[in-house]
């Protein structure tokens, strides 16, 4: 299903609008982090563009209420596009937090459907880490990570997570664990990781 994206701003006549499928921003101040962008060449330019220069942009779906986002400026953003048969542009604009070297304390990441919360963000951020942790233990270590405020859920059409994590951090929560006896290696054959 495509939604409706407009960008329009009055006192200078411009209004362009493009079509989105998925889309994601953070619910707390309505910043864009994640759209893609389908439409005549000249309007999805034009929206990306507002985006980045932090623009106001509103979504809207049949039977739901419009939402107005915009471009945060704190955000660094980056742009892939490509040209559709028949000459519609799509892009994809997303903040650099979803790329893994971008210089941020916290790392966006897209949880594919049907993939556990906590096995997406251990692929694509604790495995990274260079800190002791064990895949068993993902689970128990995002549910600290939410109570802690450091892993937040996004709102959109896209499932997305913030994560704000270093090494120090995750060392941190581990040894916690394992001190508390929340978190545990257990002898069966070989190494296993137990969570209580």
């Amino acid at each position: 299903m495509l939604d409706n994206v407009v960008f329009e701003e009055y006192w200078r006549n411009i209004k362009v609008s493009a079509y989105t499928d998925l889309y994601a921003y953070d619910p707390e101040d309505g910043a864009l982090l994640f759209i893609s962008l389908a439409g005549n060449e000249q309007a999805v330019k034009a929206m990306s563009s507002a985006i980045i220069a932090c623009k106001t942009i509103s979504i809207s779906s049949e039977g739901q209420p419009e939402l107005l986002l915009n471009g945060h400026p704190a955000s660094r953003y980056r742009i892939m596009s490509t040209k559709l048969a028949g000459g519609p542009l799509h892009q994809i604009v997303a903040d650099a937090r979803f790329y893994l070297n971008n210089e941020s304390d916290s790392r966006l990441v897209i949880i594919p459907a049907e993939t556990p919360l906590h096995a997406a963000v251990y692929t694509q951020v604790l495995a990274n880490l260079a800190s002791p942790l064990i895949p068993a233990w993902a689970e128990w270590l995002c549910n600290r990570l939410q109570e802690m405020e450091r892993l937040r859920e996004m709102a959109g059409t896209l499932k997305v997570v913030e994560v704000a994590v270093h090494d120090r951090i995750v060392d941190e929560i581990i040894s916690e664990g394992i001190r508390l006896g929340q978190i545990n290696f257990i002898e069966q054959g070989g190494a296993y990781a137990g969570v209580h």
